[in-house]
């Protein structure tokens, strides 16, 4: 007995070649592709797992200058562990010389995710800053940096003045350099 034939039905009335290319693009487009994840996130998954699925209510902040890849990390934290990401890009009233974030806004979205009890991901820069205003202590903080990143002066005299601050790189508990 022969095995099922899987190959894509393709009406008669279509050409051979256009069937056959039909039959190619299907085929190719049925296998998953898998995504090339950094190794830098492997070993950041490895160390975050004990918080992530040990406790309830956890916050986890990815803190660093902007364009370093703390977006593209959460949002693969987010999708391996299944929890919420908070971008608080999305908060930020644009400004001429100085950032200001919608805190209520991120922190009534922190508690909802908190009490519910689920952890959630806070990402952004000047995170230390952000949860001194909104009276939050993540349980766990990432600093990243990324040897690529640069960032206009404006910004570039913001957040020298917040690292000189709060000192962020060496009060996190994972410090990561981020490279592609």
């Amino acid at each position: 007995m022969r095995g099922r034939d899987t190959r894509p039905v393709v009406p008669a009335d279509v050409p051979a070649a256009l069937r056959a290319s039909a039959r190619r693009q299907v085929a190719s487009s049925a296998r998953p592709a898998v995504p090339t994840v950094l190794p830098s996130y492997l070993g950041i998954v490895d160390v975050l797992t004990p918080f992530m699925r040990g406790s309830p209510g956890v916050i986890v902040t990815i803190d660093g200058r902007d364009g370093v890849g703390k977006t593209t990390l959460g949002r693969y934290l987010a999708w391996h562990f299944n929890v919420t990401l908070i971008e608080t890009d999305l908060f930020l009233i644009p400004t001429r010389d100085y950032v200001v974030y919608l805190d209520d806004q991120i922190n009534r979205i922190i508690e909802r995710r908190i009490t519910a009890p689920l952890p959630v991901i806070v990402e952004g820069v000047a995170m230390l800053q952000l949860m001194k205003r909104i009276n939050r202590i993540p349980d766990f903080s990432m600093y990243l940096t990324n040897p690529q990143q640069s960032s206009s002066p404006i910004m570039e005299r913001q957040l020298s003045a917040y690292e000189a601050a709060f000192a962020p790189a060496t009060k996190a508990n994972i410090a990561v350099r981020i490279e592609l």
